[in-house]
């Protein structure tokens, strides 16, 4: 896909817009949506998807001062600094003041994948032994277990993605979903958001159920409610490369642009 800056900024600023929502129910988390910079971050859930900073747009006379207030913002909370560059992002030469600045560019880039005309498109037949959950307040535990599962996590960071979880089920835009396999919790599924836009995220399936389709299944029933809510175009977020992004253009997405994360050493 061939996307302007702008639309690409415009695309960019779905999830923080969503996420200003949750300081008002979580202390912990900062969100912070300015012109020339989105700041986001949580002391309380310390992973480098949580805590990052993107949509740098600065002069070249200013963009020193802004990544030096971004490398205070983050040491000032014991976080590790870390820019996300896409190309919406300026100066042209951010990528090399970055490094210049101590900054590591990390080894994945991250894929964003677009699906557009949801509207238009018929829901394909699914499994029917695969069964689809909206989470509520009972199913927290079993969401942060089966979530920490399937990316390998921590035993010990199933509480904190509880309490991640659990005050987010009362904010608008926000919905997780966990699938069923014959009646057994195998999958994870988070849907945000705005207006014609939602984004899809936390996908992720137990070991055991990989291979069987259960995330394609679930996805497709997730989906087929958020067109029932007048979403059109869906936004995937992915480091796992060629073999998932090819699997995602099967489904119906196409690439629409490309972030490389930059954290300081």
């Amino acid at each position: 896909m061939n996307l302007s800056p702008q639309q690409i900024a415009e695309l960019e600023r779905i999830n923080p817009t969503i996420m200003q929502g949750l300081t008002s129910v979580m202390p912990g988390v900062d969100v912070i949506l300015r012109d020339d910079i989105v700041l986001i971050s949580s002391k309380d859930f310390p992973s480098a998807d949580t805590n990052l900073a993107y949509l740098f747009r600065a002069t070249p006379e200013k963009a020193d001062a802004l990544i030096e207030e971004v490398v205070e913002y983050f040491q000032s909370k014991d976080l590790t600094p870390q820019i996300m560059v896409s190309p919406a992002c300026s100066p042209a030469d951010l990528s090399v003041r970055l490094l210049a600045r101590g900054f590591v560019s990390q080894e994945f880039e991250e894929s964003w994948m677009m699906f557009t005309g949801l509207q238009k498109a018929i829901a394909p037949k699914i499994d029917r032994s695969v069964t689809v959950k909206r989470v509520e307040s009972a199913d927290v535990t079993a969401f942060a277990e089966v979530m920490a599962g399937a990316f390998e996590m921590p035993a010990e960071w199933v509480s904190y993605l509880a309490q991640m979880l659990e005050p987010t089920l009362s904010v608008p835009g926000f919905a997780h979903y966990l699938a069923f396999v014959r009646g057994v919790p195998a999958a994870t599924l988070t849907l945000m958001r705005h207006e014609q836009y939602a984004t899809i995220g936390s996908g992720g399936v137990l070991p055991e159920f990989r291979g069987t389709r259960t995330i394609y299944n679930m996805a497709v029933e997730v989906l087929s409610g958020a067109k029932r809510d007048g979403v059109d175009i869906v936004l995937g977020q992915t480091t796992l490369g060629p073999k998932f992004e090819r699997f995602l253009r099967i489904a119906g997405f196409k690439l629409a642009f490309k972030r490389t994360g930059y954290k300081l050493a």
